[in-house]
């Protein structure tokens, strides 16, 4: 009986053996690295792909740790990730790193599975790799070209916004240029009054407005008497200081709505609206009285003007013809010996 029951763990021995074996020689042709690990993480198997890759020796290594058996740069994180796996009590997966017989570096992605005896303890590791260099290279390269063209994004957004800043600011430039251009083109440069163009622009707005409105305006031409003595006399720039304190007497005297302008050399123009003709005598006798006030400095210049005065009319077909008679009184004033104002209107 005895010889029976040992005959009989022999044989189970035997086929224990070779299933042993048999597993050894399934693991020992994975072509990806395969690990096993007793219940204090010291080797106990490892198939000869992991051995070539750690340049382990193959008849000794069993019961050793992975800082006696791997390279310093990859034990640390090879330790640390089997310490995590325990800790985890289920599958892992990690990312651990090596060096093949040329020196060049790869990666693995390692599955880690703690195993544990029949009353539930830890028994042991057991862990299979696979090589992801080229998927981590191409990872890599995806990752690269992924920054490469957001920093290109970034650039041509930049670079948009800065051309979109550039062409705005031209283009409030050339805004600014353009109105600077309109601007001077109706305003006298010297006196800073409307110029002959301005003035006769804005004066036909009013006179529209009094033939739709039926409402009037007044006008007044006002000429300095005997101007060319002052410039042959005391010089141009003498008679740019008469003709620029003249014009701001004349805006300072008027409303808002009404319509100043330098027409000729020393010749001004006003349009007044909703004025009659005596209301606008009284104020061209007002302008000519501060005009004559006009100090000159050390020069004993008495400056003295001359006025023509008219006054709208239906029967008047523009305002050419208003500005017309305001002319013909202002020749009158001069022919009267200057120094006055004169209003005329016109007859049926």
């Amino acid at each position: 009986m005895q010889r029976e029951n040992y005959e009989t763990l022999l044989e189970e021995n035997r086929k224990l053996k070779h299933l042993i074996s048999q597993f050894k020689t399934l693991l020992d042709s994975i072509p990806d690295p395969v690990f096993m690990k007793d219940e204090n993480l010291r080797w106990i198997y490892g198939n000869p792909v992991i051995l070539n890759l750690y340049s382990i020796d193959p008849d000794n290594y069993v019961g050793k740790t992975e800082d006696q058996l791997l390279p310093e740069e990859f034990a640390q994180s090879c330790i640390e990730s089997d310490r995590q796996a325990v800790a985890k009590g289920s599958i892992s997966k990690s990312e651990e790193r090596a060096r093949d017989p040329e020196g060049n570096l790869h990666f693995y992605e390692v599955f880690k599975v703690p195993s544990y005896d029949k009353h539930g303890t830890f028994s042991g590791l057991i862990g299979v790799g696979r090589d992801i260099t080229e998927r981590k290279e191409v990872q890599e390269a995806l990752e690269a070209e992924n920054k490469k063209r957001r920093e290109n994004e970034i650039q041509l957004a930049h670079l948009a916004k800065t051309l979109e800043d550039q062409v705005r600011k031209r283009t409030a430039e050339l805004e600014e240029e353009k109105e600077s251009a309109m601007s001077l083109s109706y305003v006298d440069t010297l006196t800073g009054l409307n110029n002959r163009r301005a003035f006769f622009e804005k004066s036909h707005v009013i006179d529209i407005n009094a033939r739709n409105r039926d409402c009037g305006y007044a006008v007044i031409i006002l000429d300095i008497d005997y101007f060319k003595h002052v410039n042959d006399t005391y010089g141009h720039a003498e008679g740019d200081i008469v003709l620029k304190e003249c014009a701001a007497i004349v805006k300072e005297n008027l409303r808002a709505t009404d319509i100043e302008g330098r027409i000729g050399g020393e010749e001004f123009a006003v349009t007044l609206v909703d004025t009659s003709l005596d209301q606008a005598i009284t104020i061209a006798e007002k302008l000519c009285d501060k005009i004559a006030m006009i100090p000159m400095g050390t020069h004993a210049i008495n400056l003295t003007c001359s006025c023509g005065v008219s006054v709208y009319q239906p029967m008047a077909s523009s305002f050419e013809m208003v500005l017309g008679k305001a002319d013909e009184a202002l020749y009158a004033a001069k022919a009267s010996g200057r120094k006055c104002v004169i209003g005329c209107e016109f007859t049926a």
